[in-house]
């Protein structure tokens, strides 16, 4: 699968994912994850714009950081969700 992104969310994206020092991939993966899941627990019932809220902020505090903020996020790189099962062959 691949996405096409207009050019200022690719940008977006790459901003984002060099602050907090994971692959674009990556931190496009997990907001897909996110959004889906979101999706399922709402019945599979979609409303837009989608917001997401962190587990550990109330819903008043949702996301709201300022434009410029200074501070990088460090995270660490999480793993692939699944497992590659190498054939024997011998």
């Amino acid at each position: 699968m691949s996405l096409r992104l207009p050019p200022e969310l690719h940008q977006r994206l790459e901003e984002c994912a060099a602050r907090l020092k994971i692959k674009r991939h990556t931190l496009a993966q997990n907001a897909i994850e996110a959004a889906i899941e979101a999706i399922e627990r709402n019945g599979y019932r979609l409303s837009l714009p989608m917001q997401f809220r962190f587990a550990n902020e109330s819903e008043a505090e949702m996301a709201r950081y300022p434009q410029v903020q200074e501070e990088i996020s460090r995270v660490e790189e999480r793993g692939p969700a699944y497992t590659v099962k190498r054939r024997k062959t011998s």
